[in-house]
């Protein structure tokens, strides 16, 4: 059995993100960058994970590239994944070290099934003002993502290019103050599947809040959204078996390891 989650607000929240009051005491702090701090888990999430990938492999699945992934104190010191992948679905690494044959059957896929990074990248300049477009960034020439003000954001101008991006092998992905843009063979789902195959499990429960976490969560046979998050603000309707969370924000990450338990924990005996 595998667990494949998202991390940043789904596991791990900043506290921008943590949407409810919680104590500083039941928080931890995991990440850190040039002595500020990035990100927290509760202190409840850290011990049922630990218990959940005891019982279990526990994949994180994230966004972040790998030395972003790898600020993340918990998953270096104490519970260690076996695999993890960064980049949405653009790396996978088994005991740390980057799987070749993952990488080499993305290239092949990325060349002959969407426009090239570049090209997507110059169309973007089109419309990319420094009004509403603070930053342009490239992840490891896999992927592009924006830093933006979305109060700026000019609507109209912005869907055709999502239209144009489509028709041409990329999808996009707007979280928070950061829009995506990523080709499409370059998914969560894909690679998750992939480990799924080379340790030979039968089942898969996934966890994510945002669009580019959506076929991830599709795919699996038990899925969890949190209430918050890029799916819950479009509305996208969820099929049967993605279960929303009744709890917001960093709450919402408790709920979902509380789930995840329950399906792996033998029911007590009755009296």
């Amino acid at each position: 059995m595998i667990f494949a989650s998202d991390l940043d607000q789904t596991l791990i929240y900043s506290r921008r993100s943590f949407r409810e009051p919680v104590s500083e005491s039941d928080i931890r702090l995991i990440e850190t960058l040039e002595g500020q701090e990035i990100s927290f888990m509760t202190k409840k999430a850290i011990s049922m994970l630990k218990e959940i990938a005891e019982q279990m492999t526990f994949v994180p699945v994230t966004t972040r590239t790998p030395s972003q992934y790898e600020r993340i104190t918990v998953f270096q010191e104490e519970i260690i994944p076996g695999y993890a992948v960064t980049s949405n679905g653009g790396h996978v690494f088994k005991n740390g070290k980057l799987d070749s044959e993952w990488k080499e059957h993305l290239e092949n896929l990325m060349k002959n099934e969407c426009t090239s990074l570049e090209e997507v990248s110059l169309k973007f300049q089109e419309i990319a003002a420094d009004d509403w477009v603070l930053k342009q960034k490239n992840a490891e020439n896999l992927f592009l993502y924006n830093i933006i003000d979305r109060a700026l954001i000019p609507e109209v101008r912005l869907q055709e290019f999502i239209l144009w991006l489509d028709r041409h092998g990329w999808k996009h992905s707007l979280q928070g103050r950061k829009l995506y843009f990523v080709p499409k063979p370059i998914n969560k789902w894909d690679a998750v599947a992939y480990v799924k195959e080379a340790i030979g499990a039968k089942t898969v429960i996934t966890a994510g809040d945002s669009l580019l976490d959506l076929c991830m969560l599709e795919g699996a046979d038990h899925a969890f959204s949190p209430l918050h998050g890029e799916l819950g603000e479009s509305n996208t309707r969820l099929v049967e078996t993605i279960k929303r969370t009744n709890k917001n924000g960093i709450f919402a990450s408790e709920e979902i390891l509380e789930n995840i338990l329950a399906k792996v924990s033998p029911a007590p005996a009755e009296l």
